[in-house]
């Protein structure tokens, strides 16, 4: 069915536009091929005539079929995917026929980008995370300066930026290359002008250089971008943090109602990072969650405008775990997503803490005064957090309560048991009720859905989530567990619904494995994910390549403990977890029209972490249009679509006959 879109409001924000773009009904979706993880002894065989593409030990001598493109030994013969997920397009990133940038750049600047050069030339490599803004909905109508849609990549001391206005036509507009290595992470303000990069070092030897000049790799910092002109990105300011800089980070452009009354002149800029490092800073704390000002507004660091011109950022606040809630496993913040709440309204920072699990902070008021050390803001604003074990003597938290999965701290903390390390969180823009946004019009609405999140009986139907998944460098046991929790309170987040790639693994010795498994180099291990309009999940699994998941039915297949639905118990009234499908997979591995992608674009095979294996998905953002943005690791960017998601207001047939 296609949903009515009421676009009488193109200045409402993000979560509201993304909720009305064409979404399936129940019967819809049950005609895609997908199948339900509520048993551990599906394997592979079972997938609806899917070709498994985790296979641990190789012996394709004698493949037929799909089967003959699947060795891990030989990067030619990774092309898989389901057949309900297409190729739309695909971007190298090379930028002008070079894979370094020329030694007379200057390093805090970009440069535009030759579009002739788009795949036909070899790949620079070490792509990471990525991160796309834009009116969509609108169909990135552009109007004078106003509107586009814009695809930013970081890679290890460079980022692109991509113009993806057409989703089968994207177009290399301009690369930036920092003076200091290792960008892994990179987030863009809804208005498409200012970028933040993170920098941390992890080896200084190995780490690259952009130039044989004097450029620095043991800095360690944020950096702010200007990139009003998509062609020249600039650095306008930054913060240097050693020893170990920050590992991933968000921004969010507070304005009129969301700021307190002390500067309500001018959008004020917040910085958030995420410090890996475990340092005892000067107030006992441990560092983690750092939050930055960017004082006098952005356009401050504009030269001529404004007298900030030491381009400095301000340190304001901080966050670190209380000690005695985390199960005493490792704390480590990898990485922050600020979101709004679509039922309480606040401004919610979602901070992965390893394995003291999901933290989620109140950040809707930033306080006049700064406090750098963090000992009160966001510090007294935990909202509410999820871990599989007690983490209080009583209460939501405490043995009988609904905020934990029963584990003990045992439990949680062993990687081999799947439990913490969470790595990534990424909480839902809207409500769901059945698979249904709230902002779809009502006449589309299932019975069970009535009349809303405020109906007096179906209202408790209507269900917001955050998906949060581990990462792991090796895990005899399984993959991870990308898990659902419930986050319509907040305060009282529980789990739902878990999953774990799909099928059965092989031993070294050849012996059956009851789940895939990661032998080593973080080979399957979840990433970055994202979600889209209509209840489905978007996940990277490294070289096990992008799935979809839908969980639009979790809610309707928990089994409650005496049938009674009771969220207000949380996990302790559930006898049975809902339902995660599978809905696909995609594995990127250059293009299908060359004879040898791997070798007419020249692929970087030289740091094996990675390299050596294609492909290897970093992160991935979804397109509201029914479009999926993945960056690979190796071999560049993939605009991908699953059937689910086609809608007709927004056809971008193929760019090439795959």
């Amino acid at each position: 069915m296609v949903i009515k879109k009421d676009k009488t409001d193109a200045s409402q924000e993000k979560l509201i536009s993304i909720g009305i773009v064409l979404l399936l009904s129940v019967s819809a979706i049950a005609t895609v091929f997908y199948y339900s993880d509520d048993s551990d002894d599906l394997d592979s065989s079972e997938l609806n005539g899917w070709v498994d593409p985790i296979v641990e030990v190789e012996n394709c001598e004698n493949c037929t079929g799909l089967d003959q493109n699947h060795q891990h030994t030989n990067l030619a013969q990774h092309f898989l995917q389901t057949d309900n997920i297409q190729l739309i397009d695909y971007h190298n990133l090379n930028c002008d026929g070079n894979e370094k940038p020329p030694a007379e750049l200057d390093n805090t600047a970009g440069r535009p980008c030759d579009p002739e050069f788009k795949n036909v030339a070899p790949t620079p490599g070490d792509n990471s995370e990525i991160a796309i803004e834009g009116n969509f909905l609108e169909d990135c109508v552009k109007v004078g300066t106003q509107g586009g849609c814009y695809a930013y990549v970081s890679s290890y001391n460079q980022f692109e930026i991509l113009d993806i206005s057409e989703p089968n036509n994207i177009i290399l507009l301009s690369t930036y290359y920092a003076e200091i290595a290792r960008i892994i992470d990179i987030k863009v303000t809804p208005d498409n002008n200012w970028v933040l990069i993170n920098h941390e070092l992890t080896n200084s030897e190995l780490d690259p250089i952009p130039n044989d000049d004097d450029a620095n790799s043991g800095l360690n910092r944020l950096d702010l971008i200007d990139v009003s002109d998509k062609f020249h990105p600039i650095k306008r300011a930054e913060w240097n943090n050693p020893p170990a800089g920050f590992h991933n980070q968000d921004i969010h452009v507070y304005c009129s109602n969301d700021i307190p009354d002390w500067n309500t002149e001018d959008c004020e800029v917040f910085l958030f990072g995420a410090d890996p490092y475990p340092e005892i800073n000067g107030a006992g704390l441990y560092k983690g969650t750092q939050i930055f000002y960017a004082p006098d507004g952005l356009e401050s660091f504009i030269p001529g405008e404004g007298e900030n011109e030491s381009k400095e950022i301000v340190r304001w606040g901080g966050y670190s775990p209380d000690p005695e809630t985390t199960c005493g496993g490792t704390v480590f913040n990898h990485d922050n997503v600020i979101h709004r709440h679509p039922v309480t309204g606040q401004m919610l920072l979602y901070v992965s803490y390893w394995d003291a699990g999901l933290r989620i902070l109140d950040v809707s008021t930033p306080p006049p005064v700064a406090d750098p050390n963090g000992l009160t803001w966001p510090q007294n604003n935990e909202v509410g957090r999820w871990l599989g074990c007690p983490t209080d003597t009583s209460g939501w938290y405490g043995p009988e309560g609904g905020g934990h999965a029963g584990m003990s701290a045992e439990e949680w903390t062993s990687k081999l048991e799947g439990n913490g390390w969470i790595h990534y969180a990424v909480p839902y823009d809207h409500l769901i009720c059945h698979g249904i946004s709230q902002y779809v019009d009502e006449t589309e609405w299932p019975e069970s859905c009535g009349t809303g999140p405020d109906d007096p009986e179906f209202g408790i139907n209507w269900r917001h989530y955050t998906l949060i998944a581990p990462e792991y460098g090796q895990n005899d046991n399984h993959t991870g567990y990308v898990r659902t929790i419930d986050t319509t309170d907040p305060a009282k987040p529980f789990l739902v619904s878990e999953w774990k790639l799909p099928g059965k693994g092989v031993r070294s010795d050849g012996s059956e494995h009851d789940n895939h498994y990661i032998p080593n180099i973080y080979i399957y291990s979840p990433h970055n994910g994202d979600t889209g309009t209509n209840g489905n999940v978007y996940w990277t699994h490294y070289h096990a390549g992008t799935w979809i998941t839908g969980h639009d039915r979790i809610w309707d297949t928990i089994t409650w403990k005496d049938g009674i639905v009771a969220p207000d118990q949380g996990w302790q009234a559930i006898e049975k977890l809902g339902t995660t499908d599978t809905l696909g997979y995609y594995l990127p591995h250059g293009p299908d029209w060359m004879d040898n992608a791997t070798e007419e674009l020249g692929y970087d095979m030289a740091d094996c972490w990675a390299s050596c294996m294609i492909p290897f998905d970093w992160g991935l953002q979804y397109d509201p249009r029914g479009y999926v943005f993945v960056s690979e690791m190796v071999t560049g960017v993939y605009v991908i679509q699953y059937d689910g998601d086609k809608d007709p207001e927004y056809d971008y047939p193929p760019l090439y006959e795959t």
